[in-house]
């Protein structure tokens, strides 16, 4: 197909608006005490726009096509074996888990796009993009702050700031990873003007996810990225020069202080946040077995009723009344934290497919949204395989990971030819699993997904110039 540039221009333009159309869901929902959201309509716009004009032009039409209808009949079985098992306690509905699994090949649609339109001469552009969307975010957020009209990170302690957005834990995400993109840029600003505005930027992001925002995944997530950066450009200006760059040096040192300083003066809201959590840990009682509770207030609750059998018929399965009770023989057994949430989820979950024992559930998923609240999975690499099935991780997640194994066996063969920028590429798509799997709301936010796409795009076409290059 004929390169079209007003195709680039709309993706970039999707890149851009990401953080518009967040605040409009926040206002939105909040302004009408809704779940609907216009951002649910408007944000698969261009996407469409885009995909319908490469099948009408390109020879290979019906490929996309039967790739699409693969996509189409595995939610369709999702959705069939959802509907079958859904019980009372199901967090969510029928249309709920349908959502969820639009988003996710919308994130797929997306990173086909991505990969098909953008190139190694055009990825410049979409560097720019992911800049002025995290220069929106930031300002937005400072604006927000000032104005004393910032949501709380934790509504309930009300707790930390994320500014007119839903989710502080897909915030932190996003304005974390955008930073394995950003700061290589700083170095090759063309203009001191250029330098300064990235500078402060990056700066304004630290700022606030050090001390504002509350998330372990802002704080520590942030620090870490820009360790990296410090280190790795030390080592290739050592490969470089064969000599150390004091320069550079003395620029990590001032920098880590000025985190310091900046902590020191401001606090952390993180720090708050996970002191107010141990503190209310100590505070859970469980009356049956008079001693400090492993498991939340409600599921203990769940617990017992299973127990005395009081529980209505219809709110649980026989294969979940026995992993609650499981899940509470283990929570005592290794005096697991009541306030561990995460860790509740991911053995539940594991043990309610055992219990369930079921190898359609296994291939094609339970349902992400078939589970107690609390109990909902959030570590979305557990999810994707657990709760969407050995075929939907294949269809949602393979491909990524795809495209990261085959950049690390590039870059290893054309290792002489690697640069930070390359490196921090690398790094930051594989951040995002790590977050994925630790905390969650990266690809299960449409945003955030936004982010991994464009760090794998960017990555891929790096990795093909190395190539080429060294051919």
């Amino acid at each position: 197909m004929e390169k079209n540039k007003t195709i680039d221009k709309l993706l970039c333009l999707l890149i851009i608006i990401c953080p518009i159309l967040d605040m409009l869901s926040f206002i939105f929902r909040n302004t009408f005490e809704t779940n609907i959201s216009p951002s649910t309509f408007l944000r698969p716009i261009i996407s469409i726009i885009v995909i319908i004009y490469i099948v009408i032009k390109d020879k290979n039409r019906w490929k996309i096509i039967a790739v699409g209808g693969v996509y189409g009949i595995y939610a369709l079985i999702h959705m069939y074996l959802y509907y079958q098992i859904r019980t009372g306690c199901s967090y969510g509905t029928l249309i709920h888990e349908a959502q969820y699994l639009v988003n996710y090949t919308f994130m797929i649609l997306n990173l086909f796009l991505f990969m098909y339109v953008f190139k190694a001469d055009t990825i410049k552009s979409l560097q720019n993009s992911i800049f002025i969307a995290i220069a929106i975010y930031i300002v937005s957020i400072y604006i927000a702050i000032f104005t004393g009209t910032s949501s709380f990170t934790y509504p309930i302690e009300q707790m930390g700031s994320k500014g007119w957005f839903e989710s502080g834990n897909s915030l932190s995400a996003i304005l974390v990873l955008s930073m394995f993109i950003i700061l290589p840029l700083i170095k090759k600003a063309e203009t001191n003007k250029q330098k300064i505005i990235y500078v402060s930027v990056v700066a304004l992001v630290g700022i606030f996810l050090m001390t504002q925002i509350g998330t372990r995944v802002g704080l520590f997530g942030f620090v870490l990225t820009l360790g990296l950066y410090i280190f790795l450009e030390i080592v290739f200006s050592i490969i470089k020069s064969k000599k150390i760059n004091k320069k550079i040096i003395f620029t990590g040192l001032g920098i880590i202080l000025a985190i310091g300083i900046v902590v020191s003066i401001l606090g952390s809201n993180t720090f708050t946040r996970r002191k107010h959590i141990q503190e209310e840990s100590q505070h859970s009682f469980d009356e049956t077995k008079q001693e400090v509770a492993h498991l939340t207030g409600d599921v203990l609750t769940i617990c017992k009723g299973i127990v005395e059998n009081t529980i209505e018929d219809g709110y649980l399965s026989e294969e979940e009344e026995k992993t609650f009770l499981e899940l509470y023989e283990i929570a005592n057994k290794y005096n697991l934290k009541s306030n561990d949430q995460r860790l509740h989820q991911i053995i539940y979950n594991l043990l309610l497919v055992k219990n369930q024992h079921n190898i359609g559930l296994i291939m094609f998923g339970n349902g992400y949204l078939n589970n107690f609240r609390e109990l909902v999975l959030e570590m979305e690499l557990m999810s994707f395989l657990l709760n969407f099935g050995i075929l939907g991780f294949a269809l949602y997640i393979v491909p990524f990971l795809a495209i990261l194994i085959y950049s690390f066996i590039q870059i290893i063969k054309n290792i002489k030819r690697l640069d930070v920028t390359c490196a921090m590429l690398f790094l930051g798509s594989g951040f995002a699993y790590i977050l994925s799997l630790l905390s969650g709301y990266v690809f299960f936010n449409s945003s955030s997904m936004m982010f991994v796409i464009i760090l794998h795009v960017c990555l891929f076409n790096k990795v093909q110039e190395m190539k080429k290059e060294n051919s």
